[in-house]
């Protein structure tokens, strides 16, 4: 009991310090000028003449849908200098450029392109924003083609990683497991997107920390609850609430793999618990903050808008049509075919690796004698699957229901979480059907 109390404070302690640390950063960068980022903007109007906010890159496919509305309110955030107050007030409220009558990416572009143009601004202070900061950096280099070519490179260069770290590591039957998880996040969407990616990049960093330095966090009483605190803070401050929880479910399973499927349901609802509690707590210090230190109660604006997040009535759409509503841009034959082949993948490894691994009947052994451990990894593998349903159910109608088209890749997690379940039933059927063998 109190070793628990001792990892729980470390682990609450750690989260105030990444958050203060992140605060301070993202106030920093607004001293830093705009004039070049303004003209990066600028230099990038053209691409923002040629697409539209929620530009499909194929047509028809939800999953490829952008979302640069927000991507564009990010950027209005990052070259505005017309805000009032200090730096520390302008990281608070998060003024951006909105005038009326244009929609956000040419508000932003003349704004850029047009100094002495009329302008008008809006705050958005119930979110962190911390992909401001880095988009403040980027923006003082390149212009929006260029990071979007860099956030290319960063993110297969951290795929390539994780699969070269699972071959090394001793995870390569676990390959096309991550593979279908990834196309079911799709990521190209992700390359396409900084705020997608601000989610993506945490995900996949997360996953390779698991795999190069799991063995070292092992031999340190609570260092993965500490481990998946902080990046569930990590994510809270850099996201923008598109699909957060990949960088929970993902990387949570891995973990389970990395323990050997030992003790699957206790690292599933622990680790859980502590991210949840590393995102909800940095959320709470952005409120918290703004309230104590400026003149504005983000407080009761933040509870006020939970309400009415929560509220069916708001939308008039129920929990299962949340629900389905999400799991509507993975009902077409490409997905399902996918998923059928990743299925067979699975089962056809599994049993090879069944009869690769082990003595007929050492296994028949161990699958007959020890039922509470596949039940541990079942009851284990569900409670990851439900991590979406569940933040669907969180959330409410505005975030799940009108932003479904963002919300649904956490579905991955569910994938995942099933092929896992399938691998473990063929596992154990492969044992049955050796004992009956046997006899």
């Amino acid at each position: 009991m109190r070793k628990g109390i001792i990892v729980f404070s470390k682990a609450i302690i750690i989260v105030f310090i990444l958050t203060i640390i992140n605060c301070f950063l993202l106030v920093m960068s607004f001293y830093l000028p705009t004039g070049k980022m303004r003209q990066h903007m600028a230099d990038s109007s053209m691409l923002i003449d040629y697409e539209e906010l929620y530009h499909e890159w194929a047509f028809g496919y939800t999953t490829t849908r952008m979302d640069y509305l927000s991507e564009f309110t990010e950027y209005g955030m990052a070259i505005n200098e017309d805000s009032e107050g200090s730096a520390f007030e302008q990281a608070m409220f998060m003024r951006f450029i909105d005038t009326e009558g244009l929609e956000r990416d040419e508000s932003v572009g003349k704004y850029a392109t047009e100094p002495d143009a009329y302008f008008e601004l809006s705050e958005y202070p119930r979110y962190w924003h911390g992909i401001v900061l880095v988009m403040k950096i980027l923006l003082y280099f390149f212009t929006v083609q260029d990071i979007r070519i860099i956030n290319m490179a960063l993110e297969l260069t951290l795929i390539t990683a994780v699969i070269f770290s699972m071959s090394r590591k001793g995870f390569e039957t676990r390959i096309p497991q991550f593979i279908t998880a990834l196309i079911f996040i799709n990521p190209v969407t992700m390359m396409l997107s900084v705020i997608f990616s601000s989610e993506f990049v945490i995900m996949l960093i997360t996953i390779l920390g698991i795999i190069e330095f799991g063995d070292k966090l092992d031999s340190k009483s609570g260092a993965w609850y500490i481990y998946f605190a902080s990046v569930g803070a990590i994510t809270c401050f850099y996201s923008e609430l598109s699909s957060p929880v990949i960088a929970l479910g993902i990387p949570l399973v891995f973990l389970i793999w990395h323990n050997n499927q030992n003790h699957v349901t206790r690292t599933a609802l622990f680790n859980s618990f502590f991210w949840i509690m590393g995102y909800c707590i940095t959320w709470g210090m952005k409120w918290v903050i703004c309230t104590l230190f400026t003149d504005y109660n983000l407080i009761a604006e933040a509870i006020g808008q939970a309400t009415k997040y929560e509220d069916e009535s708001v939308l008039g759409a129920t929990l299962t049509e949340r629900i389905s509503r999400n799991i509507w841009p993975f009902m077409t034959v490409t997905y399902k075919f996918i998923f059928i082949i990743a299925v067979l993948v699975v089962v056809v490894m599994a049993v090879l690796n069944f009869r690769k691994n082990s003595y007929l009947e050492k296994k028949v052994e161990t699958v007959s004698k020890d039922l509470l451990i596949f039940t541990d990894k079942i009851v284990g593998y569900l409670i990851v699957f439900v991590i979406p349903f569940g933040m669907i159910i969180a959330l409410g109608n505005g975030y799940s229901y009108v932003h479904f088209y963002m919300s649904h890749r956490q579905l991955a997690i569910s994938v995942l979480a099933c092929l896992c379940i399938i691998d473990v039933l063929t596992t154990f059927f492969c044992g049955a059907m050796g004992k009956r063998i046997k006899k």
